[in-house]
């Protein structure tokens, strides 16, 4: 207990500053002892939890699957293990990941080829379809404007297509001479193009020969595609003069 230094002298004195020695001594305080601060912890380092690094072994598993959808054309649907689900998943556990981001490319570059089939098959609302579904996987690839372009320009095309006779084509009869002639004169006007469809490689170079001894100096583009029955489409964009 600690009093004042004017308590302690009152003291001293008789018993006439008794009751003020007393008043004084009354009016000493107790000291309490100051509260101990609490003190800041640092956490046991086997306490913090740390969120894990992402397993390579994972993402090669995820890379492995999102190849193998891909390979058997599952490229957006279906849904829940698709191609383009699985490199989404790589994407976002490893941003940047160079393998899921080619992947990505390959789903819009496959969905353009395919547009482009359908567009020469004549088969326009499927090549647009293939065409959106391009550009919703990959908005900036370089290749779906020239493919748009392409469609357009197909679906505007003027075709001509005519069905040969196989007995007469197989005799190599000259009476198909003076039609595939005709048909070879169309052709060689400017932004034309010939599919030729035969049953063998000999039927259709013996009908491109035939086509070949039309007038014009114009070279006859032609392709040849065996398969039944035979006949010579012809098809002609709006570039053609």
């Amino acid at each position: 207990m600690e009093c004042s230094e004017k308590a302690r002298r009152a003291l001293l004195f008789g018993c006439a500053g008794c009751v003020f020695s007393a008043i004084i001594v009354a009016g000493c305080q107790t000291k309490q002892p100051a509260a101990p601060r609490a003190e800041k912890t640092t956490p046991d380092a086997s306490q913090v939890q740390v969120a894990p690094a992402v397993s390579q072994v994972h993402l090669e598993q995820l890379i492995d699957a999102a190849d193998l959808a891909f390979s058997e054309d599952r490229l957006t649907y279906p849904a829940k293990d698709s191609a383009l689900v699985l490199y989404e998943r790589v994407l976002v556990l490893d941003p940047g990941n160079t393998q899921a981001l080619r992947g990505m490319e390959k789903i819009a570059e496959r969905y353009l080829e395919f547009a482009q089939r359908a567009a020469e098959r004549r088969q326009f609302a499927e090549a647009r379809s293939m065409l959106s579904r391009a550009h919703l996987v990959d908005p900036d690839n370089a290749a779906l404007e020239p493919t748009e372009s392409q469609i357009r320009l197909l679906e505007s095309a003027k075709r001509e297509k005519v069905t040969l006779d196989r007995k007469l084509l197989r005799e190599r009869s000259t009476v198909l001479s003076a039609p595939l002639q005709r048909l070879g004169r169309d052709a060689r006007r400017n932004g034309c193009r010939v599919m030729i469809t035969a049953r063998n490689d000999a039927e259709g170079r013996w009908v491109y020969q035939e086509m070949s001894k039309s007038e014009g100096a114009e070279r006859i583009r032609a392709q040849v595609q065996i398969a039944s029955p035979p006949a010579v489409e012809i098809t002609c964009f709006d570039s053609a003069t």
